[in-house]
């Protein structure tokens, strides 16, 4: 199968943003070369690496983003959206050189490429995910999930996602009911069916995003619990939940909030990110004015994520 390999040059104050929009519009992956990366290694008090002065000058600062992309799609369009795209991003954020350029690769050269550098980590205490071609030895008190990188946004590497992931690990309950908004691969909606949700409601606008969080969830034994379609939150009827999660961009963020409260039950916790630090006060103020307060917030990076709880709670 051939891929279309779009190179991004970038830097590392946008690479989180710019990651997530190109997987958000259909990346099959992507592979970042920070030279940054390399000059942590090297300083490492007990690392093994050498670069002399010239070689550490040669490799610049700029960040190299690849991501790949179906063969079929159309060269032309994908690159005006890109174009599209990296200037909103480049309205909050440095995006430096940007689009650099595409080629056609075949599957090997870079689905091999993941293999490499997707390994087994902690999202969160007592959560690991692992893709499945790698052994883990879990803990006695380790939760286990099984996702490999994929056509859908979330696979737990993103500051985003591993920041709702510890908050979903702190606020939920035994037999909450869950909504997962914008699901992407359907992480969020797994991890919280393995911390004891006795359902999740999962939904996306992206009907890639629908699939692979049904299979992830098949995988991940879960299946049972997660309810996933395409949609909104507008689409849900006739539920109401202890937790809602919303790993999505600010926008939609903001304009949840006149309706959010209509799915929450009294008391219940609305978790949310896919926020840069820019945007954070115009979230807290968008919540508070339906009647929202802000419980807690962490950082990470560029990224926010915020948790609230509503005092009216229809």
């Amino acid at each position: 199968m051939k891929w279309i390999e779009v190179r991004i040059t970038t830097t590392s104050e946008a690479n989180d943003a710019v990651c997530e929009m190109l997987t958000q519009i259909g990346a099959g992956g992507v592979v970042i070369q920070d030279p940054d990366d390399i000059r942590r290694e090297i300083s490492k008090p007990n690392s093994l690496d050498y670069a002399d002065d010239d070689f550490l000058e040669s490799i610049g600062t700029d960040v190299v983003i690849k991501a790949y992309f179906d063969g079929e799609t159309d060269k032309e369009n994908l690159k005006k959206l890109i174009n599209e795209k990296l200037a909103f991003i480049s309205e909050f954020l440095d995006v430096g050189k940007g689009f650099s350029g595409m080629c056609e690769v075949n599957d090997e050269d870079w689905s091999n490429a993941w293999r490499k550098y997707y390994k087994p980590f902690r999202l969160s205490e007592r959560i690991m995910v692992k893709p499945s071609w790698e052994e883990f030895e879990a803990g006695a008190e380790d939760i286990v999930i099984e996702l490999d990188p994929g056509m859908a946004f979330g696979t737990g590497t993103h500051e985003t996602t591993k920041m709702c992931a510890v908050l979903v690990d702190k606020y939920i309950n035994k037999d909450d009911v869950v909504m997962d908004i914008g699901c992407g691969t359907g992480i969020l909606s797994i991890v919280a069916a393995k911390l004891g949700a006795s359902e999740v409601v999962a939904v996306d606008v992206d009907e890639v995003a629908v699939k692979v969080t049904k299979e992830n969830c098949r995988v991940n034994g879960t299946d049972g619990v997660v309810d996933a379609f395409k949609g909104t939150i507008l689409d849900i009827k006739d539920i109401k939940a202890d937790l809602i999660v919303a790993n999505i961009i600010a926008d939609v963020i903001i304009d949840m909030a006149k309706d959010l409260s209509k799915y929450l039950k009294a008391d219940g916790i609305f978790i949310t990110s896919g926020i840069i630090k820019e945007r954070k006060q115009q979230i807290i103020e968008e919540y508070q004015k339906y009647g929202f307060y802000l419980v807690e917030s962490m950082e990470n990076g560029e990224w926010v994520a915020m948790v609230f709880k509503c005092r009216d709670s229809l």
